[in-house]
């Protein structure tokens, strides 16, 4: 440590928090290296570690004494490893002075806004675990010479404050950096010397008295560990003590306070991702990282801190979650006396590690998955299953907290709880039976990890979501109105759900029409009263316990223009929440009721198995078990299961879809999935139906030039049909249709797919084709369009070469085409003078129509029969060859021809 003369002028002061750590060492360090000229001020105490490293090996760091330094001579303050200048100490006045630049380097999570005295070049925040890595990162990138002590200093910060990297906060650069930190010589004896030293007699006592004095309090499920203390010495090393009180009392949550010298020194840790106790700490003047923090507070005791602290807690922390939130309903059982094999069948069905057994309405027993399989390898798949289940049934109520469940877990060794209602529970736990009846659900190990990870990722996810939304629900135009009037009606049930297609497009901000709503209880019952209040009717399918529910028109009036050209009337589509399985591959799924996380988890890609809430508190939270929002803002299309292509062949064709259509990529898991699909010939199982359905899916998007490439290189199109065209000169084919479809103004008169299905059925043998459009179950007009363009149209455009074809034949010739197969005819020949014969008959010759009717030739005195429709025959040649074109010539000649038929006819009469 430099020793520096009274009155010390600073031009650029370098200082970090009070109670400083080898973390803010090594960050001031690293800070003295970027201003050279600058010194180490620090504004209080350091931790003894941090002080008796400093005393041996500060000599050559430009450290000085605060009493030391001239303040008034400082025109640049450099703040490390905080972001707060409250807890600079004396310091703290320095931030904010007219004439003092203040730079700020900070890793800790939510730093406030940047205070308007610090210019946004000066203000370095990093997501690291520890500010020594930021440091070490900024100096490489610089190219500034690190050394030997230097490493060390910076290898001990980021041990400290990432636990030696075991923290959550740490970071994959916080790794990085230490290795570089030991590649350039920092010492292990150093790092071993004054990372783990040992307590000193004055840590031992207080130590002792905090085990001894500690207790617990419960806040929304969670045992909250405190301890309120005084001591007459000053002790430091307190962050030592609570580490040490964690790992005795294995306690989640721990809040230590101790009165020395005239103010209370705060120390919290969390290793709950739920409970932040660097917020916590802040509302007393603290700060630090979500799993470890602290601060100092004056004017108060140690149980007023900690009084303050908890009630803070109980205000902000959220509950737990209970059995009852957190468990797997409906629940499946199985009789005693089902066979082995059977078991195994139902607990592969619904995809479960084990299922419970009852007997005479009792509970009696748990059968492992893992049993069943050893039971029926042994040649026992016969025997009943009361044989090798387990008996050792353990209950939890359902108000019980995932805390509660994890040690009911622990100390009983098993894996799978039942969940009973709380009435029922004291008699369950008393009699060691519960009643099937009051079994409301089934909690296993994988629900209690999941519920304690959610809370963290559930808020991230929660914040991504809001910043995508662009509006809340309630002000979206049209839709809002009617999830308004949802959500009032969600209370009578467990749960109301925006689910699908409709939340996704809803975070990527494009339109989309399909209303989907998932519920938890009676999806019928929902739909019934939403069609009531909003003066709609309703429709309902008993068998899935499903219905559409239909608008009033003066509901759908008010509707934008994209929802009423949507290809079907708008309705919103109610469903009770549902899991679903299959017999085998390609085939229909059978469906019972379930819990919206297994409503989504039978969903296609996790990127249509997000949900949005719309009940009561949690109206427009986000509902995301499977990382699908993640994967959208990635561009990923991902599976939720292996078997999802095998259970769905169908969802490729969905993969490929959204993929053309968002510009989207499955990953490779995904992707190798649906070529194995593909390699199972399973697309080639699909019902011509769902087949049909696909392809006209896929082939209605506005470009498909990346969906025919991907089937075909997937395989997929040779499953369809081995003749199906997709490679680039259909692809070309297509652009060149779409082209004319603009420039001949005729859009609306066009199908999409049909045009762009008889580009890739053009290869076919006619009879293959037709018996191929005939497997697929098409409407007769569809078939016919696409039976026309393919196999007619080739065969009229070379009719149409013929140069001396009058008007009229050149309508006969094309009036049996529809636009679509006209426009195909046109991209699909070369001969110029077919395309020019088809400008004219849609610009000019199908429109020169005959004006008068069978009733007008009636009028005339011609009777019924043959010879009305030759004369309006004769008049529509008339008219498109030219000669006739109004009303009243129409009219004349009609005269002149019903006169001739009439003479005609009394010359036949005379025979």
């Amino acid at each position: 440590m430099k020793q520096e003369t009274a009155a010390f002028k600073v031009n650029t002061l370098i200082t970090t928090h009070q109670n400083a750590d080898f973390d803010a060492l090594a960050a001031t360090v690293g800070a003295a290296k970027l201003y050279p000229d600058a010194r180490i001020v620090f504004p209080g105490s350091m931790n003894r570690n941090v002080r008796e490293f400093v005393a041996l090996h500060g000599e050559g760091l430009p450290i000085v004494p605060l009493r030391s330094v001239d303040l008034s001579s400082v025109s640049r303050v450099v703040v490390v490893d905080t972001a707060d200048c409250s807890r600079l100490g004396e310091l703290a006045g320095l931030c904010g002075r007219p004439g003092v630049e203040v730079v700020i380097f900070d890793h800790h999570p939510g730093a406030e806004e940047r205070p308007s005295f610090v210019q946004s070049e000066n203000w370095v925040l990093s997501a690291d675990g520890s500010q020594a890595s930021s440091m070490v990162y900024i100096l490489l990138g610089r190219e500034i010479p690190i050394s030997p002590l230097e490493a060390s200093i910076f290898a001990l910060g980021i041990h400290e404050d990432t636990g030696s990297l075991i923290y959550p906060q740490s970071t994959v650069r916080d790794a990085e950096m230490l290795a570089v930190c030991m590649r350039l010589g920092a010492s292990q004896a150093l790092i071993e010397r004054y990372l783990h030293n040992p307590l000193t007699p004055d840590q031992r006592d207080l130590l002792l008295r905090v085990v001894d004095e500690i207790r617990t309090v419960r806040i929304h499920g969670h045992d909250i560990f405190v301890v309120a203390l005084e001591s007459e010495a000053y002790v430091d090393g307190l962050s030592v003590i609570a580490h040490k009180v964690m790992d005795l009392i294995n306690c989640e949550v721990l809040l230590q306070a101790v009165l020395m010298i005239g103010r209370v020194f705060v120390t919290a840790r969390s290793r709950l991702g739920s409970i932040d106790v660097a917020a916590l700490l802040h509302t007393v003047g603290g700060g630090g990282h979500a799993q470890a923090a602290s601060g100092v507070v004056r004017n108060a005791t140690a149980h007023e801190v900690i009084d303050r602290l908890l009630t803070v807690l109980s205000e902000t922390s959220q509950a737990l979650p209970t059995a009852g939130q957190i468990m797997s309903r409906p629940v499946h059982f199985i009789q005693a006396d089902t066979t082995v094999t059977e078991a195994l069948l139902v607990a592969q069905r619904y995809g479960h590690s084990g299922i419970a057994v009852e007997d005479d309405g009792l509970v009696v027993g748990i059968a492992a998955r893992r049993d069943l399989d050893k039971a029926v390898r042994h040649g026992l798949g016969h025997a009943p299953v009361k044989g090798i289940m387990s008996r050792n049934v353990v209950v939890a109520r359902e108000s019980a907290t995932v805390e509660e469940l994890r040690r009911i877990m622990v100390d009983s060794t098993v894996g799978r709880v039942p969940v009973v209602a709380d009435a029922a529970y004291a008699a369950a736990k008393r009699t060691g039976r519960a009643h099937v009846a009051d079994v409301k659900g089934i909690a296993t190990r994988t629900d209690v990890l999941a519920a304690f990870q959610e809370p963290e990722e559930r808020r991230e996810s929660q914040a991504v979501y809001q910043a995508c939304m662009l509006q809340p629900l309630g002000e979206l135009p049209f839709f809002g109105p009617i999830l308004q009037k949802a959500a009032a009606l969600s209370l009578g049930f467990e749960g109301v759900y925006l689910v699908g297609g409709f939340v996704r497009d809803l975070i990527l901000g494009l339109p989309n029409a399909d209303l989907d709503i998932a519920v938890e209880g009676d999806g019928i019952e929902f739909a019934e009263l939403l069609a009531k209040e909003i003066g709609g009717r309703v429709r309902v399918h008993q068998k899935f316990r499903t219905a559409v529910v239909l608008p009033p028109d003066d509901m759908l009036r008010e509707a934008p223009i994209w929802i009423k050209q949507g290809r079907e009337p708008f309705h919103i589509d109610v469903a009770t929440c549902r899991t679903e399985f299959y017999d085998y591959p390609a085939a229909l799924p059978v469906v019972e009721h379930a819990s919206i996380r297994q409503d989504l988890f039978r969903r296609d890609f996790t990127i249509n198995a997000m949900a949005v809430s719309l009940r009561g508190e949690e109206y427009g939270t986000v509902i995301d078990f499977f990382g699908g929002l993640t994967d959208l803002l990635n561009g990923v299309i991902r599976v939720l299961h292996n078997l999802s292509f095998i259970e769905d062949p169908t969802r490729i064709f969905r993969a490929v879809r959204y993929e053309n259509r968002y510009g989207f990529r499955m990953d490779e898991p995904t992707r190798a999935l649906a070529k194995a699909c593909v390699d199972m010939r399973l697309v080639g199982d699909l019902s011509s139906a769902r087949l049909r359905d696909e392809l006209i899916a896929l082939l209605g998007e506005r470009d498909v030039d990346w969906s025919l490439e991907r089937i075909y290189r997937l395989g997929v199109a040779r499953q369809v049909h081995p003749r199906l065209a997709t490679g680039p000169k259909t692809v070309a084919l297509i652009h060149r249709l779409d082209g004319l479809i603009a420039e001949m103004g005729v859009a609306e008169e066009i199908v999409r797919w049909r045009i762009r299905l008889a580009t890739l059925t053009r290869n076919m043998e006619h009879d293959e084709l037709f018996m191929w459009l005939e497997k697929l179950r098409l409407r007769h007009a569809d078939r016919s369009i696409v039976r026309d363009s393919v196999v007619l149209a080739p065969r009229v455009a070379a009719q149409l070469g013929d140069q001396h074809l009058s008007a009229w034949n050149t309508y006969k010739l094309l009036s049996r085409l529809t636009t679509e197969s006209l426009v195909y005819l046109i991209a699909v020949t070369d001969n110029r003078s077919a395309h020019e014969r088809v400008y004219e008959y849609l610009s000019e010759l199908r429109h020169r129509r005959s004006q008068l009717s069978g009733a007008d030739i009636i009028a005339l005195g011609l009777r019924q029969g043959p010879q009305i429709g030759m004369v309006l025959q004769s008049l529509l040649r008339e008219r498109v060859e030219g000669r006739v074109t109004s009303k009243e010539e129409e009219m004349r000649m009609a005269r002149d021809l019903v006169a001739a038929c009439r003479a005609a006819d009394g010359r036949q009469a005379s025979l």
